[in-house]
């Protein structure tokens, strides 16, 4: 049987780091980009692309380099994401659009290149990474925040527009874990963390993996918002 391949933007570290090897030891080929660090771990029956999802260029190139490399896309994981904080009355212009640039319209372009190829099979997944920011007000992250909200509010319309082909599309809230920016926060943040969670804990990454591994290969369940965090919203 042909192996199932995945294409995961931002897979050098944190989250897209475990969520390339989940896909990997569940023998799916594994495709991915990063913009700046290239990643630091190598996996069987898989290609790491260098591309910027923030312009559409890149981004066409890094679907077509997919196809040519495995001839199929069966999963598209939105996981590119940044923040960069501040107030709204001392952010710049340039804040605010490299975050949305990236957290949101670089998912659009993703999206709109793999649904050409996706639409072809009538059949395929496609999972936004979102955040529980988009939901809960925390200080200096405005526009991070309204990314998150905005891919929400992308992945309704789009699950709508691609289920007439047989594909379903769902957003997930990761939950805060210590991998990557996680691990570099102050033990009083992690505290404040675990006292908001109804279960006193912080997610555990690899529980979280293996739900998205598990939801790629649903095709009955789309639309959806799934907050894989014991936070209440």
């Amino acid at each position: 049987m042909q192996n199932k391949t995945v294409l995961i933007t931002g897979l050098s570290k944190g989250i897209g780091k475990h969520l390339a090897i989940a896909f990997s030891e569940a023998r799916w080929n594994v495709c991915g980009c990063y913009k700046n660090d290239k990643p630091d771990y190598i996996l069987k029956n898989s290609k790491f692309v260098e591309a910027d999802i923030t312009i559409y260029d890149n981004v066409q190139k890094l679907v077509t380099s997919t196809i040519k490399e495995y001839g199929h896309i069966d999963c598209l994981i939105n996981n590119a994401g940044i923040s960069n904080s501040s107030t709204i009355l001392k952010m710049t212009t340039d804040k605010w659009s490299c975050v949305i640039n990236t957290n949101l319209t670089g998912a659009f372009y993703t999206t709109k290149e793999v649904l050409k190829v996706m639409n072809k099979r009538k059949s395929g997944s496609i999972i936004n990474i979102a955040s529980i920011c988009a939901f809960k007000a925390f200080m200096g992250d405005a526009n991070y925040s309204a990314s998150k909200a905005g891919l929400i509010a992308f992945t309704k319309s789009l699950s709508r527009e691609a289920g007439r082909f047989g594909i379903t599309a769902n957003a997930v809230l990761p939950g805060f874990h210590l991998t990557n920016m996680g691990s570099n926060a102050s033990n009083a943040y992690i505290d404040e963390v675990k006292k908001e969670s109804v279960l006193n804990t912080t997610t555990d990454i690899k529980e979280f993996t293996d739900f998205i591994v598990f939801l790629s290969e649903l095709k009955t369940v789309s639309g959806q918002v799934f907050n894989f965090d014991s936070r209440l919203i």
